[in-house]
């Protein structure tokens, strides 16, 4: 199975695209660009100017804390549109930057008053998006507020095979993780000794392995168990609504 990305995977998880809608998103992602390790999309207070779809790579959005501390918000991989949550607002928040380095499309964001002028359908896609941002910022915060760190990690892996697997099939025993434990402390809230003694802790115990690059799950039923999945907030389905997009659709024929 082939890697899927760009917006039409992103819109398509959500509503079957038709073939003018498939035009209206291709003639934004006709100019990729290639982006580095580290390099900075948008700092805070710059102009909101640009969204991305990441086509390849894994990018964050964070911001520092009042101790001077940085906290990861969201972590952005392929199929992912980077902006979504601030693309209302004047000025940025937060700032977003490249994980590893990857492949990307920019487009204006005003370009998404367009979409959702020109297609209903797109529109319901794109709140779709939004929604399951907001829902995985929701589960996270609620994990990290009333779990401990090694409920946490298990959560967050499952999480983040979950989501790679929506793009491609993902091979348990070598899944893509690129993130430092100094990265994975600034998503959890976690302090990186407390996240090292967590991962060597869950090596010991059979149930994953973090090598540099990649993460082994030894026994994905026990890691759901430790942490207690429930996957629901990470669906694609727009449960009552497809009965009504059909109807729009045949009306505007």
């Amino acid at each position: 199975m082939g890697s899927v990305t760009g917006l039409q995977a992103a819109m398509g998880r959500y509503i079957g695209l038709e073939a003018f809608e498939r035009r209206l998103l291709d003639r934004l992602e006709h100019r990729p660009v290639k982006v580095a390790r580290d390099q900075v999309l948008w700092s805070p207070e710059d102009r909101v100017t640009n969204l991305f779809s990441l086509q390849s790579g894994w990018a964050c959005t964070f911001r520092d804390t009042c101790e001077g501390e940085c906290q990861i918000i969201e972590l952005l991989l392929p199929g992912d549109i980077i902006g979504l949550r601030e693309f209302t607002f004047r000025r940025h928040a937060s700032q977003a930057r490249m994980i590893t380095p990857g492949s990307l499309c920019g487009f204006a964001h005003e370009v998404i008053a367009d979409l959702v002028l020109a297609s209903p359908s797109l529109a319901i896609a794109l709140f779709a998006a939004i929604a399951r941002q907001e829902a995985l910022l929701t589960e996270r915060m609620l994990v990290t507020l009333h779990r401990p760190a090694r409920v946490q990690v298990c959560h967050f892996v499952i999480e983040t095979f979950l989501r790679l697997n929506k793009v491609q099939a993902v091979d348990p025993g070598q899944m893509p993780f690129p993130l430092s434990q100094q990265l994975l402390a600034q998503i959890l809230g976690q302090s990186t000794v407390h996240i090292n003694r967590t991962l060597m802790a869950l090596d010991r115990d059979g149930l994953l392995k973090k090598h540099r690059g990649y993460i082994t799950i030894h026994d994905m039923r026990r890691l759901y168990q430790e942490a207690e999945f429930d996957d629901g907030y990470l669906s694609d389905r727009l449960d009552g609504l497809e009965e009504r997009l059909a109807k729009l659709r045949m009306a505007s024929r």
